[in-house]
């Protein structure tokens, strides 16, 4: 993609690919992101914005942001990432550029910590009610402590053991 050229030459491009005819990935500093995003949507013809994602790179102490945005004239997409510290996940809100964004980024807060600056609507709960624990998509979130410490030990519904009953059957069929 042409795109990316013009990317490298005008702004901190810390690495790229092109990952089909119809999708790029491009990675860049946090001070260079709204300005790429900018820069797209103005100049480049990605008028939407699909999706913010965010990953838990635990291992590397970091959280990746994914912008995924979409051409409808060249029918494109580029996803555009940046990387944050796990241990102080703050970034900007593109809420004005994009106004969608506003409920992915408060998504992304409540499910994995991260703090969008400038999002009026970020500490409002979205899925999670009076939720007190640390973020429940973040890795170190221990879902099985927590279920048995909610819930406590149940009997499984029927449904639960009849799937538990047909996976047990095919993977004693494949072993022959």
């Amino acid at each position: 993609m042409e795109v990316l050229n013009r990317l490298r030459e005008k702004f901190e491009i810390t690495g790229d690919k092109v990952q089909r005819d119809d999708l790029a990935l491009v990675e860049t500093t946090g001070k260079d992101l709204i300005p790429v995003l900018v820069y797209l949507k103005t100049y480049e013809g990605f008028k939407t914005l699909v999706m913010i994602s965010c990953v838990d790179w635990m291992e590397k102490g970091k959280f990746q942001l994914s912008y995924n945005l979409w051409n409808p004239e060249k029918k494109k997409n580029i996803i555009v990432k940046i990387f944050l510290d796990r241990e102080n996940p703050v970034f900007q809100t593109i809420y004005k550029i994009w106004p969608q964004a506003e409920v992915y980024e408060r998504e992304i807060h409540e499910m994995f910590g991260v703090n969008f600056e400038g999002n009026p609507t970020q500490d409002e709960e979205l899925i999670l009610e009076d939720w007190e624990e640390i973020p429940p998509m973040r890795r170190d979130f221990n879902t099985l402590r927590y279920s048995m410490e909610k819930f406590g030990e149940r009997e499984p519904k029927s449904g639960i053991i009849i799937r538990k009953q047909i996976s047990e059957q095919y993977d004693e069929w494949r072993r022959k």
